[in-house]
């Protein structure tokens, strides 16, 4: 009888336990970022309209912060959706990019520290031409890799990422506020 009653409280303990753990045979990667498109004119672009895509929401976050000295530092940030053709989707090349020469005098080094968040760097451009390229992106999950690139005189550091992202569709009203607020305040 003991038996029995140890064998069944094993059971019960490894069966309420069983919900903790991931699916081993689950090949999904997590959502990392959800995002939406807008219609918007960007002046650099020198179109009428264009169809931004840009995260409303983050499933995970991630900031980064690098602290350094150096007479020289340039920094650029790199992004692509790799399984679209790259001739569809714009990027704003200067986004990201940083860099400072030389103090006053030859070979002084200053110190600096920067807080990234690279998911506020991420904007997608599509021509409005092309709204049917967008419409088939709607509900999809798609591969995101970014890179963001300091290079300190000669010495070079790379931080990457290859993300999952969810694309709902048109953004909502109360999107495009979360969007409008978040830009507001990393423009500051």
């Amino acid at each position: 009888m003991i038996y029995k009653f140890c064998i069944f409280i094993a059971s019960a303990f490894a069966l309420c336990n069983a919900a903790d753990y991931p699916d081993e045979k689950s090949d999904d990667d997590p959502i990392f970022a959800d995002f939406c498109f807008y219609k918007d004119s960007i002046s650099w672009l020198e179109v009428d309209s264009v169809y931004v895509l840009t995260y409303y929401k983050m499933e995970n976050e991630f900031t980064i912060s690098i602290n350094f000295k150096s007479t020289t530092d340039f920094s650029f940030f790199g992004v692509s959706l790799p399984d679209y053709d790259r001739n569809k989707i714009i990027i704003n090349p200067v986004r990201g990019t940083q860099g400072s020469g030389a103090g006053s005098y030859r070979g002084r080094k200053y110190s600096d520290n920067r807080t990234v968040i690279p998911y506020d760097l991420i904007d997608f451009y599509i021509l409005s031409k092309d709204s049917l390229f967008v419409k088939s992106l709607f509900g999809t999950k798609n591969r995101l890799k970014w890179d963001y690139h300091l290079e300190m005189g000669k010495q070079k550091q790379k931080i990457s990422g290859d993300n999952i992202i969810y694309i709902s569709g048109f953004c909502t009203e109360k999107q495009l506020k979360i969007i409008r607020k978040r830009k507001k305040n990393s423009s500051n």
